[in-house]
């Protein structure tokens, strides 16, 4: 009775165990510990179904538990407990996505790898059919950015764990990192299962520590970019709470951007830039920009409101350049047609529209862009797509209050894998933090200390460089997919169908 009770507890405990070990290892320095061990267990579950949803339940769960802070949204109009439901809502709802997806695998995983014939099956179809499994999470993530419905996965959790690692991005992307990460979880497996089994194991280990310091030594391998002074950016965090910007009058603005302003040629600064949001709708400066500038603001256009980064030269009271935030929160910018009749939405401007798909600013006043605009830093392919069309700098604006350190360390994260796949600096700009200056190979240059106003400058290299990955995207891992699927069926016909000499043995 009581080895039945415990079948059943470890039945449930360890992939939820394995969800958190995950959820906790994303965006941290505990990857290293974690992730691993939460890969093994999401493998060594693999073929049960319950146990894929509760992994997938819990990773979400615990690396987005950000979405708590939410609450309260009392300064929307909503009472305390209405607010605390539809944050609860909103995080077990995305949690309950990840399951299912994850479920889903486990699904296709059951079909494909059948575990219960690993100990039989020899290297070749075993390899096969892991990395057909990896290729299709990572596939699956990379689809998923495509899609609102995406924040962050095991491609770009890696950082800051494993930077090393995370370096294959120039060649791999993000997806491709999550393919790495699936395999490493898996050796770890079958390690296990042949000590179990009491097979000989060291070779499995030895090969596989092998390639993974290869690995790390590819990640590795770079040629820096020298640093230089010729095109200082400063940044402007403005420390504007969300909850208090409707107690702000445009004159207070408007006096805070001439002091920002001020402060940014007193450090020689050529271009100044603000965080998302930071100017309100139909904001016009009551004085001569003295300094060009990148301002987050709203604009109205023919069909409706829109969040963008707007260019002002020097001499403009009003923008003269701008590029619209393309990809939307979902409820929070973004709200079905249907509810709108209900809610203008969890935001202090309601509903927005979204504007072009291109993350390319052609500014005649500095050099190409590639621009992302908070949410925006989850689309790695349009901004890829920006700098096969000449961007030099990514520039990453963002207004990240009210939420927690946590969500700060994801936003770092996935602009720090952004550097890294195009070999690009991008300067972070955001109202509480993280803003600051990231070099082409995801390393930190300067980050200001959060939840403080503060104007300083970072001196950002452009460049015309491009990777691997730059250049062919995703296309690589597509074709071994495909090529991987292909030989899969080959193998699993040439077992159902033995040669005819040999059926007469069956």
């Amino acid at each position: 009775m009581i080895n039945t009770q415990n079948k059943k507890f470890n039945k449930y405990f360890y992939p939820c165990l394995g969800g958190i070990f995950g959820g906790i290892a994303t965006s941290t320095h505990f990857w290293l510990l974690f992730m691993p061990l939460s890969l093994f267990i999401l493998w060594s579950r693999s073929d049960k179904k319950l146990a894929n949803f509760l992994w997938g339940f819990f990773f979400i769960l615990v690396s987005h538990s950000w979405l708590y802070e939410l609450h309260p949204l009392t300064w929307l109009g909503f009472s305390w407990i209405s607010s605390l439901i539809i944050s609860l809502s909103i995080l077990l709802g995305c949690s309950l996505l990840g399951g299912i997806l994850v479920y889903l695998w486990g699904l296709l995983g059951d079909r494909i790898l059948q575990k219960k014939d690993i100990s039989n099956m020899n290297s070749l179809r075993l390899t096969i059919k892991v990395l057909l499994l990896s290729f299709t999470w990572g596939l699956g993530e990379f689809i998923l950015s495509q899609t609102p419905l995406f924040w962050i996965g095991l491609g770009e959790g890696i950082i800051p764990g494993d930077l090393y690692l995370a370096g294959l991005a120039r060649w791999i992307g993000a997806s491709g990192l999550c393919v790495v990460q699936l395999i490493i979880g898996f050796w770890i497996y079958l390690i296990y299962e042949k000590w179990k089994r009491k097979y000989h194991l060291k070779k499995t280990f030895l090969f596989g520590l092998l390639i993974i310091v290869i690995l790390h030594f590819l990640g590795g391998l770079t040629n820096p970019i020298s640093r230089n002074n010729d095109y200082p950016v400063a940044i402007w965090q403005t420390n504007m709470p969300t909850r208090e910007k409707t107690k702000f009058k445009n004159q207070f603005i408007n006096d805070k951007l001439i002091s920002a302003q001020k402060i940014a040629l007193s450090n020689n600064a050529k271009l100044l830039i603000t965080p998302e949001g930071t100017l309100t709708n139909n904001f016009n400066l009551n004085f001569k920009s003295k300094i060009k500038m990148l301002a987050g603001g709203f604009r109205n256009s023919k069909n409706g409101l829109r969040s963008s980064l707007l260019g002002y030269q020097i001499g403009d009271k009003t923008y003269s350049s701008f590029i619209d935030k393309h990809r939307l929160v979902p409820l929070g910018e973004k709200i079905p047609g249907f509810l709108n009749i209900f809610s203008r939405g969890l935001s202090g401007v309601g509903g927005i529209q979204p504007g072009s798909n291109s993350r390319f600013l052609k500014w005649e006043f500095t050099k190409p862009l590639a621009i992302a605009i908070c949410y925006e830093i989850t689309d790695g392919f349009k901004i890829r797509n920006a700098i096969n069309s000449g961007a030099e700098l990514i520039i990453s604006v963002a207004n990240l209050d009210p939420y927690p350190t946590k969500l700060h360390n994801q936003f770092l994260s996935l602009a720090r894998i952004r550097s890294i796949e195009n070999k690009k600096d991008n300067i972070i700009v955001s109202n509480t933090g993280p803003s600051g200056l990231i070099s082409e190979v995801g390393r930190l240059i300067k980050i200001f200390d959060p939840n403080t106003e503060q104007n300083d400058v970072v001196n950002p290299n452009f460049s015309t460089e491009k990777t691997f990955y730059t250049i062919y995207g995703e296309s690589p891992l597509i074709l071994l997919f495909l090529f991987l699927v292909g030989l899969n069926l080959y193998l699993e016909n040439s077992q159902i169908s033995p040669p005819p000499n040999k059926r007469s043995s069956l």
